[in-house]
């Protein structure tokens, strides 16, 4: 469905979240919570529930439904 470098529309309120870095991050700095909406690179799929993100520069994993194309796809009949 999306391939890498897909800019993705990411909803208000969409929870994404990163690897733990030991000794750098406390209980909660590895999670993100959307402010408001924004656009993201995708990067690969992590599984059928999951996809891996950019925003910000950094890594972020986020659920795949959570997300859509930013541009509205166009589809040909032939």
């Amino acid at each position: 469905m999306y391939q890498k470098g897909d800019l993705l529309w990411i909803p208000a309120g969409t929870l994404l979240q990163r690897p733990r870095i030991i000794g750098k991050d406390n209980l909660f700095s590895n999670y993100h919570q959307t402010n408001q909406p924004t656009i993201a690179l995708f990067l690969e799929h992590e599984d059928h529930e999951k996809c891996q993100i950019v925003l910000d520069g950094q890594n972020w994993s986020v659920e795949t439904r959570m997300v859509c194309h930013s541009i509205q796809e166009e589809r040909y009949v032939g």
